[in-house]
């Protein structure tokens, strides 16, 4: 296992937990260093940005609105409530919303090339960002705060900016795996950056330097699909189809 684990010693395996064993609790350590914590779900082995696709994908059936249109939904008390905003023409086709932890700002990802963002809860939207270095097609953005922001792409390197989008650069620590259908994700403090990826099984790679270097922590995980699903404060959730959910707690100083 890599450094960082949260279970089990160096002697024991990062995976060993059998499909039988998916019904036991988080805290239950006592089988592997990644601990199951629930069957398979219908989103298990999907990216973050699928799954958000998924809930965006408003079909308008008993409301009378398109099913061609995309809204985007907010609650101001705790989902109570539900209020529609369509998004501008530019966006339809809106491959998702990113939140900024660190502020109001929410992004989104449009058509694959179009990048904008939102600082008053989608009332008003950003022309689509034009950088340099910000080219290809994108797949997914992952927030680490207003400045630190990265860009995977479909088939080539990943981006990253430290600047807050006024310039992008490659990850070349990526290079290697950069044709893997990546899915990335921080945990809540930001500190930990976590990277999935199918290179013949699932391998899951952390860093703590927003990318500069990683370590390996696949273990004993021995999916071929799925990756990354989310993070609690933490603790790294990841999923598929075959092994069902997972999680490994790290320590952040």
């Amino acid at each position: 296992g890599g450094e960082g684990g949260g279970g089990v010693g160096e002697d024991e395996d990062d995976w060993s937990q059998t499909l039988w064993r998916q019904g036991q609790l988080e805290y239950n350590a006592t089988c592997s260093e990644w601990n199951s914590v629930g069957r398979k779900l219908g989103f298990a082995g999907r990216s973050q940005l699928e799954i958000t696709s998924m809930a965006l994908d408003v079909t308008g059936t008993g409301t009378g609105r398109s099913a061609r249109e995309w809204y985007v939904l907010k609650s101001s008390n705790f989902g109570a409530n539900w209020s529609w905003v369509r998004l501008p023409q530019f966006l339809q086709g809106v491959g998702g919303l990113v939140a900024d932890p660190t502020s109001d700002t929410i992004y989104v990802i449009s058509g694959g090339s179009c990048i904008s963002h939102s600082a008053d809860h989608a009332e008003s939207w950003s022309p689509c960002w034009k950088a340099p270095g910000l080219t290809g097609r994108f797949r997914q953005l992952v927030v680490r705060d207003s400045r630190t922001m990265i860009v995977l792409r479909d088939g080539d390197v990943p981006l990253r900016t430290n600047d807050g989008g006024a310039s992008w650069r490659r990850m070349e620590s990526l290079a290697s795996v950069a044709r893997r259908q990546l899915t990335a994700e921080y945990s809540w403090s930001g500190k930990t950056l976590a990277l999935s990826g199918v290179a013949g099984q699932l391998f899951v790679w952390v860093s703590r330097d927003d990318g500069d270097t990683w370590t390996d922590e696949s273990g004993d995980y021995s999916a071929m699909s799925g990756g990354v699903a989310q993070w609690y404060e933490s603790t790294l959730y990841i999923s598929s189809l075959g092994q069902g959910i997972a999680s490994k707690t790290f320590e952040e100083d």
